[in-house]
Protein backbone atom coordinates (compact mmCIF):
# COMPACT_ATOMS: atom_id res chain seq x y z
CA UNK A 1 0.00 0.00 0.00
CA UNK A 2 2.90 2.47 0.82
CA UNK A 3 4.89 1.80 -2.56
CA UNK A 4 1.21 2.37 -4.12
CA UNK A 5 0.77 5.63 -2.25
CA UNK A 6 4.73 6.86 -3.16
CA UNK A 7 3.71 5.99 -7.06
CA UNK A 8 0.42 7.94 -7.20
CA UNK A 9 2.32 11.24 -4.98
CA UNK A 10 4.70 10.95 -7.55
CA UNK A 11 2.42 11.72 -10.41
CA UNK A 12 2.73 15.45 -11.33
CA UNK A 13 -1.00 16.19 -11.18
CA UNK A 14 -1.14 14.37 -7.86
CA UNK A 15 1.81 16.30 -6.72
CA UNK A 16 0.61 19.79 -7.13
CA UNK A 17 -2.96 19.48 -6.45
CA UNK A 18 -4.45 17.39 -3.82
CA UNK A 19 -0.94 15.91 -2.72
CA UNK A 20 0.15 19.66 -1.70
CA UNK A 21 -2.79 19.54 0.61
CA UNK A 22 -0.43 16.96 3.19
CA UNK A 23 2.42 18.44 2.86
CA UNK A 24 4.64 20.91 5.67
CA UNK A 25 5.42 24.01 3.76
CA UNK A 26 9.13 24.92 3.93
CA UNK A 27 12.51 24.59 2.41
CA UNK A 28 13.89 21.57 1.20
CA UNK A 29 17.55 20.81 0.77
CA UNK A 30 18.65 18.01 -0.51
CA UNK A 31 22.13 16.28 0.44
CA UNK A 32 24.24 14.11 -2.42
CA UNK A 33 27.41 12.81 -1.48
CA UNK A 34 29.07 11.34 -5.32
CA UNK A 35 27.06 10.94 -8.44
CA UNK A 36 29.01 7.80 -10.26
CA UNK A 37 29.08 5.42 -12.66
CA UNK A 38 27.86 1.98 -12.56
CA UNK A 39 30.56 -0.51 -11.32
CA UNK A 40 32.83 1.88 -9.12
CA UNK A 41 34.31 1.33 -5.82
CA UNK A 42 32.90 4.00 -3.52
CA UNK A 43 29.07 4.02 -3.09
CA UNK A 44 27.26 6.60 -4.74
CA UNK A 45 23.95 7.40 -6.63
CA UNK A 46 24.16 6.24 -10.05
CA UNK A 47 24.63 9.60 -12.32
CA UNK A 48 21.42 8.50 -14.49
CA UNK A 49 19.58 7.93 -11.19
CA UNK A 50 20.24 11.29 -10.37
CA UNK A 51 18.85 12.60 -14.11
CA UNK A 52 15.73 11.41 -12.81
CA UNK A 53 15.71 12.63 -9.67
CA UNK A 54 16.67 16.39 -11.32
CA UNK A 55 14.28 16.64 -14.22
CA UNK A 56 11.50 15.40 -11.86
CA UNK A 57 12.68 18.02 -9.30
CA UNK A 58 12.32 20.62 -12.15
CA UNK A 59 8.66 19.63 -13.18
CA UNK A 60 7.31 19.18 -9.80
CA UNK A 61 9.67 21.75 -7.05
CA UNK A 62 11.55 25.34 -7.59
CA UNK A 63 14.90 24.89 -7.08
CA UNK A 64 16.63 27.76 -5.46
CA UNK A 65 20.27 29.08 -5.11
CA UNK A 66 21.33 29.33 -1.54
CA UNK A 67 21.26 33.16 -1.75
CA UNK A 68 17.52 32.63 -2.06
CA UNK A 69 16.86 30.59 1.04
CA UNK A 70 15.90 33.66 3.71
CA UNK A 71 13.19 34.29 1.03
CA UNK A 72 12.20 30.77 0.33
CA UNK A 73 11.80 29.54 4.03
CA UNK A 74 10.15 32.91 4.85
CA UNK A 75 7.52 32.36 1.45
CA UNK A 76 6.78 28.71 2.30
CA UNK A 77 5.02 27.17 -1.09
CA UNK A 78 3.63 23.54 -0.87
CA UNK A 79 2.42 23.28 -4.33
CA UNK A 80 5.79 23.69 -6.25
CA UNK A 81 8.17 23.62 -2.71
CA UNK A 82 11.23 25.03 -3.08
CA UNK A 83 14.40 23.10 -2.98
CA UNK A 84 18.14 23.52 -2.77
CA UNK A 85 20.63 21.14 -4.07
CA UNK A 86 23.78 20.32 -1.58
CA UNK A 87 26.81 18.30 -2.28
CA UNK A 88 29.48 17.36 0.53
CA UNK A 89 33.01 16.72 0.78
CA UNK A 90 33.90 18.05 -3.17
CA UNK A 91 34.29 15.25 -5.04
CA UNK A 92 35.74 15.37 -8.56
CA UNK A 93 32.34 13.64 -9.92
CA UNK A 94 30.34 16.56 -9.23
CA UNK A 95 32.17 18.35 -11.94
CA UNK A 96 32.33 15.26 -14.21
CA UNK A 97 28.60 13.93 -13.83
CA UNK A 98 26.31 15.99 -11.37
CA UNK A 99 27.41 19.60 -13.44
CA UNK A 100 26.53 19.04 -16.87
CA UNK A 101 23.51 17.75 -15.55
CA UNK A 102 22.48 20.34 -13.42
CA UNK A 103 23.66 22.91 -16.30
CA UNK A 104 21.38 21.46 -18.67
CA UNK A 105 18.08 22.02 -16.40
CA UNK A 106 18.99 25.43 -14.97
CA UNK A 107 19.15 23.84 -11.60
CA UNK A 108 21.97 25.78 -8.94
CA UNK A 109 24.01 24.01 -6.25
CA UNK A 110 26.22 24.17 -3.69
CA UNK A 111 28.99 22.82 -2.99
CA UNK A 112 31.19 22.44 0.16
CA UNK A 113 34.86 21.58 0.10
CA UNK A 114 37.46 20.11 2.24
CA UNK A 115 39.79 22.24 1.01
CA UNK A 116 42.72 20.12 1.94
CA UNK A 117 41.88 17.55 0.09
CA UNK A 118 42.05 19.25 -2.91
CA UNK A 119 45.22 21.12 -2.23
CA UNK A 120 47.29 18.42 -1.51
CA UNK A 121 45.49 15.38 -3.63
CA UNK A 122 44.07 13.18 -1.13
CA UNK A 123 41.06 11.41 0.08
CA UNK A 124 38.64 11.97 2.77
CA UNK A 125 39.68 9.97 5.75
CA UNK A 126 36.40 8.49 5.81
CA UNK A 127 36.96 6.99 2.26
CA UNK A 128 40.28 6.01 3.01
CA UNK A 129 38.62 3.11 5.57
CA UNK A 130 36.64 2.20 3.25
CA UNK A 131 39.23 1.79 0.64
CA UNK A 132 41.44 0.06 3.12
CA UNK A 133 38.99 -2.70 4.26
CA UNK A 134 38.24 -3.82 0.30
CA UNK A 135 41.99 -3.10 -0.87
CA UNK A 136 43.48 -5.66 1.96
CA UNK A 137 44.34 -9.33 1.04
CA UNK A 138 44.01 -9.80 4.85
CA UNK A 139 41.14 -12.04 6.13
CA UNK A 140 40.98 -10.90 9.40
CA UNK A 141 42.75 -7.81 11.31
CA UNK A 142 42.96 -6.60 14.99
CA UNK A 143 41.57 -3.14 15.32
CA UNK A 144 43.95 -0.59 16.92
CA UNK A 145 41.28 0.13 19.12
CA UNK A 146 40.04 -3.21 20.37
CA UNK A 147 41.85 -6.56 21.46
CA UNK A 148 39.57 -8.99 19.88
CA UNK A 149 40.10 -10.54 15.86
CA UNK A 150 37.51 -8.58 13.21
CA UNK A 151 37.21 -11.21 10.41
CA UNK A 152 37.40 -9.97 6.67
CA UNK A 153 36.26 -12.85 5.33
CA UNK A 154 33.46 -11.76 2.57
CA UNK A 155 31.61 -8.53 1.32
CA UNK A 156 29.19 -8.49 4.55
CA UNK A 157 31.93 -8.81 6.92
CA UNK A 158 34.25 -5.77 5.10
CA UNK A 159 30.97 -3.61 5.03
CA UNK A 160 30.55 -4.55 8.70
CA UNK A 161 34.11 -3.57 9.85
CA UNK A 162 33.78 -0.43 7.79
CA UNK A 163 30.72 0.82 9.76
CA UNK A 164 32.17 -0.40 13.38
CA UNK A 165 36.05 1.73 12.45
CA UNK A 166 34.10 4.95 11.02
CA UNK A 167 31.86 4.71 14.42
CA UNK A 168 35.07 4.01 16.42
CA UNK A 169 36.58 6.80 14.55
CA UNK A 170 34.34 9.33 14.48
CA UNK A 171 34.01 8.94 18.49
CA UNK A 172 37.84 10.06 19.35
CA UNK A 173 39.44 13.10 19.57
CA UNK A 174 41.26 13.81 16.35
CA UNK A 175 44.77 13.37 17.36
CA UNK A 176 43.86 9.49 18.66
CA UNK A 177 41.80 9.23 15.28
CA UNK A 178 44.88 10.17 13.24
CA UNK A 179 46.85 7.98 15.24
CA UNK A 180 44.54 4.98 15.13
CA UNK A 181 44.16 5.36 10.85
CA UNK A 182 47.54 5.39 10.70
CA UNK A 183 47.81 2.01 12.55
CA UNK A 184 45.28 0.37 10.45
CA UNK A 185 46.22 1.24 7.31
CA UNK A 186 49.35 -0.90 8.57
CA UNK A 187 47.61 -3.57 9.88
CA UNK A 188 46.04 -3.85 6.84
CA UNK A 189 48.81 -3.31 4.38
CA UNK A 190 48.06 -0.81 2.41
CA UNK A 191 49.92 2.25 3.86
CA UNK A 192 50.23 4.72 0.80
CA UNK A 193 48.72 2.56 -1.51
CA UNK A 194 44.90 4.49 -1.76
CA UNK A 195 47.11 6.85 -4.40
CA UNK A 196 46.74 4.62 -6.65
CA UNK A 197 43.21 4.90 -6.96
CA UNK A 198 44.18 8.47 -9.06
CA UNK A 199 42.52 11.67 -7.90
CA UNK A 200 39.26 11.58 -6.20
CA UNK A 201 38.46 15.13 -5.50
CA UNK A 202 37.82 18.18 -7.28
CA UNK A 203 40.49 20.26 -8.92
CA UNK A 204 40.76 24.28 -8.08
CA UNK A 205 40.12 24.44 -11.85
CA UNK A 206 37.16 22.40 -11.56
CA UNK A 207 35.36 24.48 -8.85
CA UNK A 208 35.79 27.65 -11.16
CA UNK A 209 34.67 26.28 -14.67
CA UNK A 210 31.50 25.57 -12.56
CA UNK A 211 30.47 28.43 -10.56
CA UNK A 212 28.13 29.73 -13.49
CA UNK A 213 25.34 27.43 -11.27
CA UNK A 214 27.33 26.43 -8.38
CA UNK A 215 28.16 28.21 -4.96
CA UNK A 216 31.05 26.46 -2.95
CA UNK A 217 31.12 26.60 0.90
CA UNK A 218 33.34 25.29 3.61
CA UNK A 219 33.30 21.65 5.23
CA UNK A 220 36.69 22.03 7.01
CA UNK A 221 40.15 21.87 5.65
CA UNK A 222 41.08 18.05 6.47
CA UNK A 223 37.57 16.77 7.64
CA UNK A 224 37.82 16.15 11.13
CA UNK A 225 34.47 15.56 13.49
CA UNK A 226 34.75 19.25 15.07
CA UNK A 227 33.35 18.74 17.96
CA UNK A 228 36.53 16.45 18.85
CA UNK A 229 38.79 18.98 18.04
CA UNK A 230 40.74 21.45 20.84
CA UNK A 231 39.86 24.97 20.50
CA UNK A 232 43.17 25.67 18.70
CA UNK A 233 42.54 23.43 16.33
CA UNK A 234 39.12 23.97 15.84
CA UNK A 235 39.86 27.34 14.71
CA UNK A 236 43.01 26.10 12.56
CA UNK A 237 40.63 24.04 10.44
CA UNK A 238 38.14 26.91 10.23
CA UNK A 239 40.72 29.30 9.43
CA UNK A 240 42.29 27.19 6.48
CA UNK A 241 39.46 26.59 4.94
CA UNK A 242 38.30 30.32 4.70
CA UNK A 243 41.43 31.68 3.21
CA UNK A 244 41.70 28.35 0.65
CA UNK A 245 38.08 28.84 -0.58
CA UNK A 246 38.28 32.20 -0.73
CA UNK A 247 42.00 32.69 -2.27
CA UNK A 248 40.34 30.19 -5.21
CA UNK A 249 37.32 31.77 -5.77
CA UNK A 250 37.37 34.45 -5.09
CA UNK A 251 34.08 35.03 -3.24
CA UNK A 252 33.73 35.47 0.56
CA UNK A 253 31.22 32.45 1.19
CA UNK A 254 28.82 32.62 4.54
CA UNK A 255 27.95 29.17 3.57
CA UNK A 256 29.56 25.98 5.91
CA UNK A 257 28.87 22.18 6.24
CA UNK A 258 29.68 20.42 9.18
CA UNK A 259 31.64 17.03 8.53
CA UNK A 260 29.21 14.31 9.54
CA UNK A 261 27.10 16.59 10.69
CA UNK A 262 24.55 14.67 13.51
CA UNK A 263 23.73 16.78 16.55
CA UNK A 264 26.91 14.96 18.33
CA UNK A 265 29.87 16.65 15.43
CA UNK A 266 29.49 20.50 16.54
CA UNK A 267 28.20 22.13 19.22
CA UNK A 268 28.19 26.31 20.37
CA UNK A 269 31.87 26.49 20.45
CA UNK A 270 31.81 25.31 16.65
CA UNK A 271 29.14 27.39 15.59
CA UNK A 272 31.18 30.47 17.75
CA UNK A 273 34.20 29.70 15.69
CA UNK A 274 32.52 29.48 12.16
CA UNK A 275 30.82 33.26 12.85
CA UNK A 276 34.39 34.20 14.33
CA UNK A 277 35.46 33.76 10.63
CA UNK A 278 32.15 35.11 8.72
CA UNK A 279 30.56 31.81 8.02
CA UNK A 280 26.90 32.94 9.07
CA UNK A 281 24.59 30.01 7.40
CA UNK A 282 25.75 26.36 8.66
CA UNK A 283 24.37 22.79 7.25
CA UNK A 284 23.96 19.62 9.34
CA UNK A 285 22.89 16.22 8.20
CA UNK A 286 19.91 16.57 11.11
CA UNK A 287 16.91 15.27 8.77
CA UNK A 288 13.72 17.71 8.29
CA UNK A 289 12.24 20.73 6.71
CA UNK A 290 12.94 23.97 7.34
CA UNK A 291 10.45 26.48 8.22
CA UNK A 292 10.10 29.95 8.55
CA UNK A 293 11.88 30.35 11.30
CA UNK A 294 15.12 27.81 10.73
CA UNK A 295 18.18 27.82 13.09
CA UNK A 296 20.67 29.41 10.51
CA UNK A 297 23.25 27.57 11.96
CA UNK A 298 21.93 24.17 11.96
CA UNK A 299 20.36 23.93 8.88
CA UNK A 300 18.54 20.41 8.42
CA UNK A 301 18.76 18.32 5.02
CA UNK A 302 17.13 15.66 3.64
CA UNK A 303 19.49 12.50 2.25
CA UNK A 304 19.32 11.42 -0.87
CA UNK A 305 19.42 7.74 -0.96
CA UNK A 306 16.14 7.02 -3.18
CA UNK A 307 16.56 4.64 -5.78
CA UNK A 308 12.65 5.12 -7.72
CA UNK A 309 11.04 8.26 -8.99
CA UNK A 310 8.65 7.67 -6.38
CA UNK A 311 10.44 7.15 -3.70
CA UNK A 312 12.33 10.51 -4.39
CA UNK A 313 9.05 12.38 -4.26
CA UNK A 314 8.61 10.91 -0.71
CA UNK A 315 11.73 12.00 0.65
CA UNK A 316 11.08 15.28 -1.05
CA UNK A 317 7.27 15.76 0.17
CA UNK A 318 9.21 14.69 3.56
CA UNK A 319 8.07 11.24 4.29
CA UNK A 320 7.22 10.81 7.93
CA UNK A 321 10.46 13.38 8.32
CA UNK A 322 9.16 16.87 9.87
CA UNK A 323 10.61 20.37 10.89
Amino acid sequence: MKALVKRWLATPAVWQSVGALGRWPGLRILMYHRIGQPGELFPHLEVGTFASQMRWLARNCAPIAPGDLDAACARPAVRRPPVLITFDDGYRDYHDNAYPILRELGIPALVFLATGMIDDGTMVWTDIVYWAFHATDRLSVTLPWESGITELGGEQARQEAVRKSKRALKAVDDVERRKHLDALLDRLGVAGKWARLGRQMLAWDEVRATTDITSYGGHTHTHPIMSRLTAAALDEEIARCRARLTAETQVVSPYFAYPNGTRADFNQDTQRALVKHGFTVAFSTIEGINGRSPDRMALRRLPTSARTEADFAWLVAGGPIRA
